[in-house]
């Protein structure tokens, strides 16, 4: 075999033989240092894991000044668009930065990560280009950005180290923040709405973070926990189900909460990824996740096992896929527990109580500063209860954004209610010679409360409106007098001319006789 055909079979090696590991990182956050690590460097498909830098920025942004947690954020019919998983925010609805991060967090929300990417850059390219500066600042070198929340691009992609770095910039530079990635459930009108986190109510200490799923990265999980002073950041990228990456998750922390010493790096030092691309693992994820329908909210309140959705029986479903120990798993802080049948599973949720949310503001947002898409857009957002300014023949458009006060029972953004149109009084206005050419319908005439009034309609207009048919009224049955008694007799005589002879009487024919036909009874007849 010819050089040539040696080297490209070594590249299509290289790059195949990685797609069948996951990767993984433990990582002590107040030292940096790496306790256990898996390909760490991997370039990989982030997911979900993207809505941490989205969060960030957002935080960040509020730091600055820049925005408020009750700032309210109008959704544009992009963002009302993205795929599920969603909320379904519908374009023109608004939803305060506060609101919107726990839902994000907690559901993992692709509308709402949209929502918020264009609250804070005014537009989600700008925003991106946002994520990508300070992916760079933070030194997160095997990290591109192409969107905010996770959809799966190609050229999208991170590392485990790069997410350990993001997992400990939020906890360091935001600690009051916390709640927004350890909440447990939030309530959204009628719906309770679960972490995706499997950990989370599970797993003695955890502290949070995110997770993500699409076929082509397989479950990945960023997770954060404390116990005795400790806090350890675990990453799980490319598991193969839900439940695989929550168990894997809880072993590598269990491991690293059981030791001091680690690999010898430190998150600093570990080596960057050489700048390859992300593979993509969904033909896998399919055949070995058991080709069953897969989403990023499919964690259950009950028990989980590591291999309840990889179809594999045995005790080595997992450790194939990750290497590394497979620590014992008895009366551990995760309750990790082994089954008869070898697998290991982690116990149910405990009960937890929902943090309320929802759409719309709230009593602090007029005070609070406005979101970059409102100020960068002024002419189609309307911002703090300012009602529109519709102008007497200028195209008509209802705001995507506007208060309580000024929508109609549909929250469509249209007239309020007590507003009534009437056309012009005047007698020389006439429709426009363009009134059918194609564009926005032009507005004809002023729009003013009040009664309408005959000097309001346009001339000839009243002759054009019809007066409702109405039912026929029966006359009344007349009583017999004596013209009417009269009546037959007057006819009879009429049918004789003067000087001619009453007809004679016709002679009965011959043959059956027809019974008498009874005269059929009138109405309202008088007796």
């Amino acid at each position: 075999m010819n050089a040539p055909r040696l080297a490209v079979l070594a590249l299509a090696l290289s790059v195949s033989a990685p797609a069948l590991a996951g990767t993984s990182l433990v990582v002590d956050a107040s030292s940096g240092a790496v306790l256990s690590s898996e390909n760490a460097s991997q370039a990989w498909h982030p997911a979900s894991t993207t809505k941490m830098m989205t969060a960030y920025l957002a935080l960040k942004a509020v730091r600055a000044g820049k925005l408020g947690l009750e700032t309210a954020i109008p959704a544009s019919k992009r963002a009302a668009s993205q795929p599920r998983v969603k909320v379904y925010i519908r374009a023109g609805q608004e939803i305060t930065l506060d609101n919107a991060l726990r839902i994000m967090m907690v559901k993992s929300a692709n509308d709402i990560a949209y929502v918020i990417a264009e609250g804070v850059g005014g537009d989600v390219e700008t925003f991106v280009g946002m994520m990508n500066a300070e992916a760079q600042r933070l030194g997160m070198n095997d990290t591109v950005f192409t969107n905010p929340n996770g959809w799966h691009d190609p050229n999208q992609q991170v590392s485990a180290r790069d997410l350990a770095v993001l997992a400990m910039a939020l906890m360091r530079e935001f600690p009051d923040y916390s709640d927004y990635w350890n909440t447990g459930s939030v309530q959204l009108g009628k719906q309770v709405l679960q972490n995706t986190n499997g950990l989370v109510g599970r797993y003695s200490g955890i502290s949070g973070m995110k997770t993500g799923f699409v076929c082509a990265s397989g479950f990945n999980v960023v997770a954060t926990a404390t116990r005795g002073g400790r806090t350890l950041v675990a990453v799980v990228l490319g598991a193969l189900s839900a439940s695989e990456r929550t168990v894997k998750a809880a072993q590598l922390l269990d491991d690293g909460f059981s030791k001091w010493g680690g690999s010898g790096y430190t998150l600093a030092s570990l080596p960057s990824g050489n700048g390859g691309r992300a593979n993509n693992i969904c033909d896998e994820v399919r055949r070995r996740g058991g080709g069953v329908a897969l989403a990023d909210d499919s964690d259950v309140s009950g028990p989980i096992a590591a291999n309840a959705a990889s179809g594999s029986g045995n005790d080595n479903a997992m450790s194939e896929r990750f290497g590394g120990p497979q620590p014992q798993a008895r009366a551990t802080g995760a309750l990790l527990m082994r089954t008869p049948s070898g697998r290991i599973t982690l116990g149910p949720r405990a009960p937890m109580t929902p943090v309320q949310v929802s759409f719309g503001r709230s009593p602090s947002s007029a005070s609070a500063p406005l979101a970059a898409n409102v100020t960068a857009r002024p002419d189609t957002q309307f911002a703090r209860d300012r009602a529109p300014v519709i102008t007497p023949g200028a195209p008509v458009s209802a705001g995507v954004a506007s208060g309580p006060s000024t929508r109609t029972a549909s929250s469509n953004g249209a007239i309020p209610r007590g507003t009534t149109a009437f056309a012009p009084s005047s007698e020389d206005v006439q429709p426009p010679s363009n009134a059918f050419q194609s564009g926005p319908m032009k507005l004809q005439g002023a729009i003013r409360p009040g009664a309408a009034a005959a000097s309001s309609l346009r001339p000839g207009s009243a002759a054009g409106i019809k007066q409702a048919a109405r039912p026929p009224v029966r006359p009344a049955p007349a009583k017999p007098d004596a013209a009417a008694k009269a009546k037959p007799e007057a006819a009879a005589k009429a049918k004789t001319k003067p000087g001619q002879s009453e007809p004679k009487p016709q002679p009965a024919r011959t043959g059956a006789v027809k019974p008498p036909v009874k005269p059929k009874a009138k109405v309202n007849d008088d007796a």
